[in-house]
């Protein structure tokens, strides 16, 4: 038997296409997977190949048969899965085997196709991952750049906010204590200072316990000789909850005697 005429029954024995072409790219017969793949054209034995898969008139330049009927050799190529208009509608992988006569002769050669579409989909998955993951590592080492960056300007506005009290605040403050009559006015005074200073990031002195609104309310008063019944009709609260914010003082205060009042322990530690 001729080695060009391989019958296509014999050929269908591969579940890949299967084409057979003489050294003029001239395709002699294909299996049943050629032919339903390229159900689009019309097959006549004897039709150059890059015209019946490629719709192309000329030879195809990444065409790996030509490399193995010329190199005498195995060649392998991927090409282009074209439609009937020509367009691209998948990928095919191309093994190709030359085949030789009796002499030696290289008489032609045999097409083995295998449609690769969805590995060439999943490469393209798979690529587009990695660029993701290329801009991601892009944009965390922007990010990490950009927090730095925030942090110096928080350490920078930190320290602008240290110099600030210690230049300005801190100097007013000290002025406006020896102005203050009442101990307890200059205790509030150091608790306003301590809390700027804590919000002005100073480290030096710890944070004092802050006074709530009302229990300012109650102080402010309290300096001014009322007592805790003229404080409630005052705030309009009940004398025990006027009590209550008196005992809360003393703690935060760190006034620690409570069998005198608060006025009379304030007065008397001036």
């Amino acid at each position: 038997m001729d080695i060009l005429s391989i019958p296509g029954e014999m050929l269908d024995t591969l579940e890949e296409g299967v084409s057979i072409l003489d050294t003029s790219f001239r395709i002699l017969e294909m299996n049943t997977t050629m032919h339903r793949w390229y159900a689009h054209q019309k097959f006549r034995p004897g039709e150059k190949c890059y015209r019946m898969y490629h719709g192309s008139n000329t030879p195809c330049t990444f065409c790996p048969a030509r490399n193995a009927l010329r190199e005498r050799r195995v060649a392998t190529g991927i090409v282009p899965y074209h439609g009937p208009q020509r367009e691209i509608r998948g990928w095919q992988r191309l093994i190709v085997f030359p085949l030789c006569n009796g002499d030696g002769k290289i008489v032609g050669a045999i097409e083995y196709v295998e449609d690769i579409t969805k590995e060439k989909a999943l490469e393209a998955e798979v690529e587009k991952f990695r660029i993701t993951e290329r801009l991601l590592r892009g944009q965390v080492a922007l990010l990490g750049e950009l927090l730095e960056k925030e942090k110096e300007e928080n350490r920078r506005r930190e320290e602008e906010r240290r110099r600030l009290f210690a230049t300005g605040i801190r100097p007013l403050l000290s002025l406006l204590r020896e102005t203050l009559p009442f101990e307890v006015q200059r205790m509030l005074l150091d608790t306003l200072e301590k809390a700027l200073d804590n919000l002005c990031g100073g480290q030096d002195i710890p944070q004092a316990p802050s006074l709530t609104p009302r229990e300012w309310e109650v102080a402010r008063l309290l300096t001014q000789g009322l007592t805790s019944k003229e404080i409630a009709e005052v705030l309009s609260i009940s004398k025990k909850a006027v009590d209550f914010h008196r005992s809360n003082i003393r703690k935060k205060l760190g006034i620690q005697r409570t069998k005198e009042s608060l006025f009379a322990a304030l007065r008397r530690s001036e």
